[in-house]
This record gives C-alpha cells, sequence and structure tokens, in this order.
C-alpha cells in the first residue's frame, strides 16, 4: 500500500491546517505517572497523566499509543486521543470506555503507577492556522464540533484551545441514550453552545446528531460561502459518513478524526489503512497520515461502493 501523495511528508494537507507529530520533535516513550483515574458521566475512565515531555509536543486530536499491563501480554499497545493536554503541568490525559481485556486491564491501574507511553502520534489541529484559514469577520470563523459517543473526548482541547479566539464555537453531541451521554459541562465553560441528542430521547433532541447538524446548517446566520464554517467530526464511521454527506455540497470544510485498530501506531505496520478518495488512489495510514483528514480526502465505510 502507498500513500496517495507519492513523496508527500506525513501529515499532508492541501488546507496546511494539521500537525504531525513530527513537528514538535517527534514523539517520545516515557513512563508516564498517573496522577488521577476517575469514572464519570456516561461509564467512562478519564486517566491524568504525568506525561511533561508528550504534553510539551501535543496539539489537540493527536493521539498516545498506551502500554496497558507492564508485561508483553496483551503485546500491543492502545492507542488513545488525547483529551486532556496541559503543557504548563505536564499533564495529558485519556478517555476510554471498558470494551474488551486491554481496557479491562486498565480498570486495574492506580494512582502513582507507572504506565509506558509513546506519543504525541498523528496528525492533530493548529489552532492558529485553523484560525487564519478562511476567516470570518474580525478574522474569526464559526466553528462546528460533532461527536458521537466517547468521540466527544478528544475535541475538549480544540475546543479549549479556540475558546478565546472564536466568534461562535457550536457543539453537537450524540449518544444512545441519556445513561451513554458524557458530561459536556467542560465545553459549556469555555463558552461552547452545547446541543445533544440522544436515540431514544431520553435527552436532548430525539434522534441523531444529524438532527441538530441540519438545523445548524438550515439556521445558519447570513450566507454560508462569506464566513464559511469549520467542522471537525469525531466518533463512529457511520456517524461521520452521515456527516460528510450533509455537508459535501455547502461551503463548510470539514475534518474527520477516524477510529481504526492499528498496532504500531507509527505507519510502519500498515494496518490501519483507509482509501483514498478519487482521484487519488491508494491508502492513507491512520495512524500516520491521520487521524484527522480533511472529509474529502478520504472514503468512509461503504462510500463509493453503492453503500
Amino acid at each position: 500500500m502507498r500513500s496517495p501523495h507519492g513523496n508527500a511528508p506525513r501529515g499532508y494537507s492541501e488546507a496546511g491546517l494539521m500537525e504531525n507529530s513530527f513537528a514538535g520533535g517527534g514523539p517520545v516513550e516515557t513512563q508516564a505517572r498517573i496522577v488521577s483515574m476517575n469514572i464519570e458521566q456516561g461509564g467512562v475512565h478519564t486517566t491524568l497523566l504525568y506525561a511533561p515531555e508528550i504534553a510539551l509536543r501535543a496539539v489537540p486530536m493527536q493521539f498516545v499509543q498506551v502500554k496497558v499491563a507492564p508485561l508483553n501480554d496483551p503485546f500491543l499497545r492502545r492507542p488513545f486521543g488525547l483529551s486532556r493536554i496541559s503543557p504548563e503541568e505536564g499533564i495529558i490525559g485519556i478517555t476510554w470506555a471498558t470494551v474488551g481485556r486491554g481496557t479491562s486491564l486498565m480498570g486495574l491501574w492506580r494512582e502513582g503507577d507507572t504506565v509506558s507511553v509513546l506519543g504525541p502520534l498523528g496528525n492533530g489541529l493548529r489552532t492558529d492556522r485553523v484560525l487564519r484559514t478562511n476567516p470570518g469577520p474580525h478574522g474569526r470563523r464559526p466553528v462546528w464540533l460533532v461527536a458521537g459517543g466517547t468521540g466527544l473526548a478528544p475535541l475538549y482541547p480544540l475546543a479549549l484551545s479556540l475558546g478565546p479566539h472564536c466568534r461562535d464555537i457550536t457543539v453537537l453531541y450524540g449518544a444512545r441514550t441519556a445513561e451513554a451521554l458524557m458530561d459536556t459541562s467542560l465545553f459549556e465553560t469555555v463558552g461552547c453552545k452545547v446541543t445533544v441528542a440522544t436515540e431514544d430521547g431520553s435527552a436532548g433532541v430525539k434522534g441523531r446528531v444529524t438532527g441538530p447538524l441540519g438545523h445548524l446548517l438550515a439556521s445558519f446566520n447570513g450566507p454560508l460561502s462569506s464566513n464559511p464554517p469549520l467542522a471537525v467530526a469525531c466518533g463512529p464511521t457511520p456517524m461521520l459518513r452521515a456527516v460528510k454527506a450533509m455537508l459535501r455540497d455547502t461551503p463548510v470544510e470539514l475534518y474527520v478524526s477516524l477510529e481504526e485498530r492499528m498496532a504500531c501506531g507509527t505507519g510502519l505496520c500498515k494496518g490501519c489503512a483507509v482509501k483514498a478518495a478519487p482521484p487519488r488512489s491508494g491508502y492513507f495510514h491512520v495512524c500516520s497520515d491521520g487521524p484527522v483528514f480533511p472529509a474529502g480526502e478520504v472514503l468512509l465505510g461503504g462510500e463509493g461502493q453503492g453503500a
């Protein structure tokens, strides 16, 4: 498999908003000390780790690879998006749900333990580049953050970095039930407007997150072409595919953050491949070329196959 961009560097982006893991000196492997372990709303766990070398290098939407147990069982590390980045404190955070053996072992971690962490990895979104690309009035532009399930967590560092600078940040967040919803209060504290949707109607708007997105498109104040929003979507692939379809024929600039099983996290094993969208051929690798992509550069799930 080859990159659709030939000899283009990792982290290539026509829009120039992304920053790859080598821009801040490259990823590092460190023994990170567990500062806190918390079970939060929605049944997810958030672990704060003291990893100053990673915190200084990381930008929003990058990820780390974590060795979940001290020995080599399980052998492969687990990838987690960064839900906290605090260079001043040397702290990074990961937020996760218990879904298998690896995350079950993580539930045995305790404050003061150390774990091996490799990162930061992949592409992130640089705040300064977001702000100077296609600016709206007074150099500002609206930002739409669309999340499903645990895809909400990596969007918080992005919202935090954009908050003081953007005219308008809207968070659209969906889950199956009220019990599955993560806490959105951190977004509200940095000035985001939050709309929640649940499939069963037990909280917020009844239906999927694409419902509020459709209302936002219909009610957007002013022509989109004169002040095009930046949209970043993070969540399950079917949600990303639906969001991409809704925004395809609009001037909204959409980036998607992809989730794939990965082994090495650096592009060497070529296991986390995603097909490039025409007219390009070949494949991207989510760990090294992503996880963030301009939506038009990748095929999501059944796209292009009559699905």
